[in-house]
């Protein structure tokens, strides 16, 4: 399984990659994503685009 509090997680955006940095707290409008959150699922967003990923703990969908 992949530690991801060790690795880095990139997207290629156009001819370089990209990090992608987590999103630790939700927006006030969002509690379908607040929910998922406090699940441990972890939701890391491209800090140069609208790119997100959402990791999902085995046994949680």
């Amino acid at each position: 399984m992949l530690n991801l509090d060790q690795a880095a997680l990139l997207h290629r955006h156009g001819d370089d990659w990209r990090e992608l940095r987590e999103v630790r707290h939700a927006s006030s409008e969002d509690d379908d994503l607040e929910r998922r959150l406090q699940r441990g699922e972890r939701l890391f967003r491209c800090t140069e685009c609208e790119l997100e990923i959402l990791a999902v703990p085995p046994g949680s969908r």
